[in-house]
């Protein structure tokens, strides 16, 4: 006996297929699951663990596995966006279900080589619905036809299963009748496809799958093209398993993810664990950097939470004297977790692997995808440099990329008992997450690259994804910049290409492959004004391979860009546009991309490697042609070389020594957030510890002394090695400093007003316990200052009087020397360098406050910045509440 529920909601549709209803109006999608809420937003789970946002509010649902009648909203790509809740019925708990969807439609879109079918579907007296699926069996379909389709979903994609042609024929005996026709695979003709593409092999996937697993039921994903074979993701809906298969030739490998375990097993009886000050492995967090620290390169770091070490991210160094992260601190990792796949955060996860080949690796599907090019490059790069080591060899990278699973961006997920991990959109680069973890009483976010700004092929990262945290790890590269408008820098740069090339020059964009040169494309193709030039485009490096997996996976990129390619079909590589952009596909055909007026992007983007060099070293000469840098470049790079250059100038250059006649200019894309981006993030997070990575020595102590940060958070910039335990402040704290962290930031006081004045009353605890009141009160003289409606009270010490005496006296001595501050002489002339002075004295390298000094002293050890911030008398506040 089944228990049916209709859903709740305002003009309920019914998605049955009601008695009376004609055959040419048939809508029935079926799925199994059960419902879920995660923070406020209900989601239909499905057996696979699949999730899809409900479209409307359900106010009371029936818990458990239910059979669930569903209106699936599809975008361009056949990915479903969300569900419509129908109705539901009780589902026995062993039952095996596929979820299918029965439909009767009119194709009126069909995607490049009928990949994906767009139908519209009548219903009667109900709102006309158009769904995206994806033809995956390759059936021959044409515009108008009329189907009757049956489809099933895997994964977050409806893929048809078979589809026959409904051919309406008026007949005198009969009207309307319906013919039905079946469906073929396409045939191409032999004559214009010499050489077909064999079909993906479903079946020897499915057989491999059912010998390795012992299971049956499995139901693949859309096939992937790899280099020399085919690859599936699948799942068995019944338990949730997931599985990968990859088909080379005869040979044929499948990987099982790691089932989900719920308690803590086979922990090594042998490993020595790092608890806390309290022994609880509930509150154990420590962090260890293994690279990118007081620098850029080779991301790697250790964290101890829980009872588990976890290592985020293992990338190289650009530089080949030493381009690998400290792995040798490691000591049993138990898992590896990604954030996006640029070299400095991926190029060393095969050498990981091969350490430690057990152990699982995890990032984002966009990551692994884009992995497939940026590390079969740096195996490259290391077989064709001869000052870069082999790291890792064909096989490793083979093992590695198999091996590498993927997990969802904004979804919750546990690798290991009782550890919640969630990959949150970082906005830097396709893929690009980052990494929250949680365990116990504990919790850390580590941002890998980020850019709360938003960009031509990723959204940017959205303050109201960041959760709290107690220890934050954050980028900061751009710590002591602000980025201008970037709307307004990709103008410029347009501006500046299409004036050069008006002139018949040639315009080179070293640019970043990953993400930067696409960006660049589709600007290109969507201007007005290179509509009018019609400029050929030329794309050079590894910018084409990157490209191509844009081109393949346009359900990772923003949807400006998916409606783009819907109306364009092709939105990068297009020979007929007007500014057509085109492919280098060998190094002759690299002169005649100069030979003409063009524009010229190609790898990479800081000129240290690849074909840029090769069009720069010929395009530095010409005078009516131009290198435009498009973002970051390295401080010892070639890029930021010749940004430092004027007309006339030589530089050397690939071992050629070139006279400088070109134009070379500045334009900042960048896919870093800058100061401001980063500071709001660290409030939004708001750790007891903040650790600042991944940027130069000004740009981590800029970040690290902007706002209020040193006043709210343990603040580390840590080297390679260094520890950082939660609980346990910066060794650079003063007492004075700390006591500030523990003790409340506010209270409040009572104004008794009195004929002569007025008292103003400190509550009594303060003025026994808090010792901040003992150095306010010091000397019983406060210094008040009025600050709009802020009343502002300074302590006068007992130093504070004798200099403001020997400054009232008018003389010349040190309280008014330029060199005078914090009690000390910081004159390096003067005999009195670095020590306590008194300030009624004089010396010979006296100057008066207020004359410019041309070589100002500053502190250059960062124990000494610290240590003279925290000698700073702090000043207390009293705010008059805010009015209504």
């Amino acid at each position: 006996m089944s228990d049916r529920t209709a859903m709740p909601m305002p003009n309920m549709i019914d998605a049955t297929i009601a008695a009376g209803t004609s055959e040419t109006e048939i809508f029935n999608c079926t799925w199994s699951g059960e419902i879920c809420s995660i923070e406020g937003v209900m989601y239909l789970q499905c057996a696979d663990n699949t999730r899809f946002r409900v479209a409307q509010k359900v106010p009371e649902w029936k818990e458990g596995k239910r059979s669930w009648q569903i209106i699936p909203s599809t975008d361009s790509t056949a990915e479903v966006s969300q569900v419509t809740l129908v109705s539901s019925e009780e589902l026995p708990s062993d039952a095996e279900v596929a979820d299918i969807c029965e439909l009767v439609g009119r194709v009126i879109q069909l995607g490049k080589r009928n990949a994906l079918v767009q139908f519209k579907i009548k219903r009667s007296e109900q709102k006309t619905l158009k769904l995206t699926l994806l033809n995956s069996q390759n059936l021959n379909l044409k515009l108008s036809q009329l189907l009757k389709v049956q489809a099933q979903r895997v994964g977050k994609f409806l893929q048809i299963l078979s589809a026959v042609s409904l051919d309406e024929n008026q007949g005198s005996g009969a009207e309307n009748q319906i013919t039905p026709i079946s469906i073929l695979p396409t045939v191409e003709p032999a004559k214009k496809l010499p050489s077909p593409e064999t079909p993906p092999p479903n079946d020897a996937a499915l057989t491999a799958l059912l010998e390795e697993t012992k299971e049956s039921g499995w139901q693949l994903a859309p096939a992937i093209k790899r280099r020399d074979g085919w690859e599936w993701e699948a799942v068995l809906p019944t338990t949730g398993k997931r599985a990968r298969v990859l088909i080379k030739g005869e040979k044929i490998k499948v990987y099982e993810y790691a089932p989900e375990i719920k308690e803590i097993v086979d922990l090594e009886s042998d490993r020595e664990i790092k608890f806390d000050a309290q022994n609880n492995v509930n509150t154990r967090l420590i962090v260890r950097p293994l690279g990118a620290a007081k620098g850029i390169g080779a991301s790697c770091f250790q964290v101890f939470i829980g009872p588990y070490e976890i290592v985020m991210d293992c990338g190289t160094r650009p530089k080949g004297y030493d381009p690998l992260p400290a792995l040798d601190h490691l000591q049993n990792p138990n898992l590896l977790l990604i954030t996006h796949a640029h070299q400095d955060h991926i190029g060393a996860v095969p050498v990981f692997q091969a350490r430690f080949p057990g152990v699982r690796m995890i990032c984002t599907p966009g990551t692994r995808e884009i992995a497939h090019v940026m590390l079969q490059d740096c195996l490259k790069v290391q077989q064709m440099s001869e000052d870069s080591p082999e790291l890792f060899d064909e096989t490793d990278l083979e093992r590695t990329l198999f091996r590498l699973e993927t997990q969802p961006i904004g979804v919750d997920f546990e690798p290991l008992p009782g550890l919640k991990v969630k990959f949150i959109n970082a906005g830097h680069i396709v893929g690009a997450a980052c990494i929250y973890m949680q365990y116990g009483d504990r919790s850390i976010l580590y941002t890998g690259d980020y850019n709360t700004t938003s960009s031509r092929t990723t959204e940017g990262l959205k303050l109201a994804d960041l959760p709290k945290a107690d220890m934050l790890i954050t980028e900061s590269t751009y710590g002591a910049d602000n980025h201008p408008n970037r709307k307004a820098q990709e103008s410029a740069l347009l501006e500046a290409i299409a004036e050069v090339v008006k002139k018949g020059g040639n315009v080179l964009v070293p640019a970043f492959a990953l993400g930067r040169a696409q960006e660049i494309i589709l600007a290109i193709r969507t201007s007005a004004v290179f509509h009018k030039l019609q400029i050929p485009i030329f794309v050079d490096g590894l910018v084409r391979a990157v490209t191509d997996v844009f081109r393949d996976n346009l359900t990772l990129l923003p949807q400006s860009v998916k409606n783009f390619a819907q109306q364009k079909q092709e939105p990068f590589f297009d020979p007929n546009s007007p500014s057509p952009v085109i492919p280098i596909t060998s190094p002759k055909q690299r002169p005649l991309a100069m030979a003409k007026p063009s524009v010229i992007i190609a790898s990479s983007g800081m000129l240290t490697g690849g074909p840029s060099i090769y069009y720069a070293s010929t395009l530095l000469e010409r005078e009516n042609s131009a290198i435009f840098i498009s973002g970051y470049t390295d401080e010892e790079s070639p890029g930021r070389l010749l940004q430092n250059l004027n007309t006339g100038d030589t530089v050397t250059l690939d071992g050629k020594e070139l006279n400088v006649r070109a134009q070379v200019r500045k334009f900042n894309l960048s896919a870093h957030a800058d100061k401001v981006g980063l500071t709001q993030v660290i409030h939004r997070v708001n750790p007891q510890h903040l650790i600042l990575i991944h940027g130069s020595h000004e740009a981590l102590h800029e970040l690290s002394r902007a706002g209020d940060l040193k006043d709210k958070y343990y603040i580390h910039i840590p080297s390679v090695g260094d520890e950082i335990v939660y609980g346990q402040a910066p060794g650079h704290l003063s007492a004075r400093k700390l006591v500030q962290f523990d003790l409340p930031t506010e209270f409040e006081v009572n104004v008794e007003a009195e004929v002569e004045g007025a008292w103003i009353r400190i509550p009594e605890e303060i003025v026994e316990t808090d010792p901040r009141w003992q150095m306010l009160a010091e000397t019983g003289v406060l210094k008040a200052k009025w600050e709009g409606f802020h009343l502002k009270l300074s302590p006068l010490t007992q130093r504070d009087i004798v200099v403001e005496e020997a400054i009232a006296s008018g003389e010349d001595c040190c309280a008014v020397c330029n060199f005078f501050r914090a009690g000390k002489c910081q004159s390096e002339e003067s005999p009195l360098f670095s020590f306590s002075v008194d300030p009624t004295s004089k010396c010979l390298e006296f100057i008066r406050k207020g004359v410019v000094v041309e070589n100002k002293v500053e502190p250059e050890d960062e124990e000494e910045i610290f240590a003279e911030e925290d000698e700073e008398i702090d000043d207390f506040y009293l705010l008059p509440e805010d009015e209504n």
